[in-house]
């Protein structure tokens, strides 16, 4: 990898997307190191996938409880893997269009999947803070 850049992300999830996309809105060249799924956290098994099945579970129990005297309502959860899977439809479309999609549009941002590590500068060299 001789290719050298003015910045370098580890993580492709929403903080390392909006510290490559400032860089190159700034003209600096970033490269990308991202281990597993793109898209971090929250899109893939925090935010967006717990959201969608607490709101599945919060339609289900509406479903039976509301505060209307003289109706009857009622929710049966018939087929758990429909709900999953709708769920993990929802993850891919916002993966595709919120991550991989927005690569396109930024050219001196290279995104290379792998594990990044950080090893010590050799003795004498970056005591300046010159890395």
């Amino acid at each position: 990898m001789d290719q050298k850049y003015d910045l370098i992300v580890i993580g492709g999830g929403s903080a390392g997307f909006a510290a490559a996309i400032q860089a190159h809105e700034l003209g600096k060249t970033v490269l990308m190191v991202n281990a597993g799924i793109i898209g971090g956290t929250c899109v893939n098994v925090g935010c967006v996938p717990s959201k969608t099945l607490i709101r599945a579970a919060e339609a289900l129990h509406r479903g039976g409880h509301h505060a209307f005297a003289g109706i009857r309502g009622e929710a049966e959860l018939v087929d758990f893997e429909s709900v999953i899977g709708q769920k993990d439809e929802l993850v891919l479309q916002l993966r595709q269009a919120k991550y991989v999609d927005v690569l396109h549009a930024y050219d001196r941002v290279r995104l290379i999947e792998g594990k990044a590590r950080l090893d010590p500068p050799p003795h004498g060299q970056g005591e300046r803070g010159d890395l």
